[in-house]
């Protein structure tokens, strides 16, 4: 499966799970700001640099996915997979 088709399942199990994604270019020097999840009053949002690759992207919202209980939600194989054996790398901003 291509990283395109990954992205659009991950955002279609956030807008399930009530998560909403925003992709934008984020920060400068003044103002820096990172990708990843947060809560802006009450909403959950994950915030997506869109100068991220796709890769990076997909790996931002796995980790964001990871830290809920998603127990009783279907996950598509290659999503739980990773979840439940997360790479030991870091994403840098």
């Amino acid at each position: 499966m291509d990283n395109s088709s990954k992205l659009e399942e991950l955002r279609t199990l956030a807008t399930q799970l009530s998560i909403q994604i925003e992709t934008g270019k984020l920060g400068d020097d003044e103002f820096p700001v990172r990708s990843g999840y947060c809560r802006i009053k009450g909403q959950r949002l994950i915030l997506l640099d869109k100068r991220q690759s796709k890769e990076e992207q997909i790996e931002i919202i796995t980790q964001a996915l990871a830290g809920l209980n998603l127990e009783d939600i279907y996950l598509p194989a290659w999503l739980r997979e990773k979840i439940e054996n997360p790479p030991n790398t870091e994403i840098k901003p």
